[in-house]
């Protein structure tokens, strides 16, 4: 599959062995504290934290380490539990007290990094442990733990400490997507929680025409169940179509609904229809993201026409071009299966062009869905080629043959899409594909 973005309020229950009084939520006065309107249900309370870190090696490879980080911390203090983490992660963690006020963890969690590129190494923020103090609804403490060194040739765990200062949550939940937003209405995609969120947060895809997809949560299901993100059903949206990502169920454990400031939006372009003609009625330009080659630059694989695409930097591509090809066809009676005859073309012998195939029906359940893993290997060591005074070479013309989903009745959407840059095999993202003879049969 071509794939990732994502508050600390305590409760402090009974004083120390042998004390009468009963110390409430924000305070060791033995007063009650009537709840704010936000609270939820229970003795959950919610804070935000920020930890100043200090790390045991400076090596950072030119890639500083964080000096600070953000997370949301959730206690129960009558129960001796917590829950920490943020952007995607979170983890329920025991907690000891000998006063009711000074909290010890029995474990850690994880803070993942915010704005994740696919690929690429992340500065993901472990706690192994942690000591808090919750005194009229502040929060001080200290922590410790390592971190991912960012840099690309390491990528090694740095020890840090940590010293906590928390506030009562005030920070609305929301929602990222972890690495690339999906390119192809076929493409799986993962939505990042900024916190851990109840086991009843929910959210939506809805079209600009209204449908609606529900997305599934990503549940950690332990001692406290708990979101810490959502990802798309294995069901096709459809080309051509924009969703927003709907919050009016996103609620976190401090009672608090999303922001209403502008909403995640996830859009994929239209799959034009075309007929089973070899791209020969297609006109100069481009054509379901690809580069129409009509008798050159490229020598076509049949007729005068032939598609290719390929990431910006494949050879004789017009750089305009996305990464996705994607089409319509009509299913006729009697069709079983998709059809098509492809080169890959490369500045290299022997290169490959590594990326994903799917053919379905738009809103089919998941039994229905037909994704492949695809890669064009060259066979020999290909075929010279002059272009425009450049030196490159083409494989050998290949056929490929798939059946069709169940499901796929009427239109049948067609999508090959690179894989990401960096994530291809070596010297597979320079390389472009040809195809040509697309059709149902």
């Amino acid at each position: 599959m071509v794939a990732g973005t994502v508050v600390l309020l305590g409760v402090v229950s009974s004083a120390g062995c042998g004390t009468a009084a009963q110390v409430h939520v924000d305070g060791g006065d033995g007063s009650s504290i009537t709840p704010t309107p936000d609270a939820p249900v229970g003795t959950w309370r919610s804070f935000d934290v920020a930890a100043v870190l200090t790390w045991a090696d400076a090596f950072t490879d030119g890639q500083p380490l964080p000096p600070t980080n953000n997370f949301t911390l959730v206690v129960d203090a009558d129960a001796r539990l917590a829950i920490g983490g943020g952007n995607g992660n979170g983890a329920v963690v025991g907690l000891t007290s000998a006063d009711g006020l000074t909290f010890r963890s029995t474990g850690g969690f994880i803070v993942n990094a915010a704005n994740v590129q696919a690929c690429k190494i992340h500065a993901d923020v472990h706690y192994d442990s942690f000591e808090v103090t919750i005194v009229d609804g502040a929060l001080t403490g200290t922590a410790s733990g390592t971190a991912r060194n960012p840099c690309e040739a390491c990528g090694i765990n740095v020890p840090f400490t940590a010293t906590l200062t928390g506030t009562r949550d005030a920070t609305p939940p929301a929602l990222a997507v972890y690495g690339l937003a999906p390119v192809s209405p076929f493409d799986p995609f993962i939505i990042n929680a900024s916190e851990p969120l109840p086991a009843s947060a929910t959210a939506r895809l809805v079209a600009d025409d209204g449908a609606a997809i529900d997305l599934v949560p990503d549940l950690f299901d332990g001692d406290v169940p708990m979101v810490v993100g959502f990802y798309n059903p294995v069901v096709a949206r459809r080309a051509g179509q924009g969703y927003t990502v709907a919050l009016d169920g996103l609620v976190d454990f401090a009672g608090q609904g999303a922001s209403s400031g502008s909403p995640l939006r996830i859009a994929f372009p239209a799959a034009p229809a075309m007929p089973e003609d070899g791209f020969e009625s297609a006109t100069a330009g481009s054509f379901g993201g690809a580069t129409i080659m009509k008798e050159g630059p490229l020598p076509p694989i049949a007729g005068s026409t032939s598609l290719y695409f390929g990431t910006s930097v494949a050879p004789a591509l017009d750089s305009s071009d996305g990464h996705v090809l994607m089409l319509r066809l009509s299913r006729q009676a009697g069709d079983t299966k998709l059809r098509f005859a492809y080169r890959t073309v490369a500045l290299q012998a022997m290169m490959a062009f590594s990326g994903g195939l799917w053919a379905g029906a738009e809103g089919a359940p998941p039994d229905d869905l037909h994704p492949h893993s695809f890669l064009s290997a060259p066979t020999g060591l290909g075929q010279p080629l002059a272009v425009a005074g450049q030196a490159m070479f083409a494989s050998a013309v290949t056929t490929m043959e798939l059946p069709l989903p169940a499901g796929a009745t009427g239109q049948v959407v067609f999508v090959i899409e690179n894989n990401f840059p960096g994530c291809a095999l070596p010297g597979a993202q320079s390389a472009g594909l040809l195809i040509d003879d697309l059709r149902l049969e």
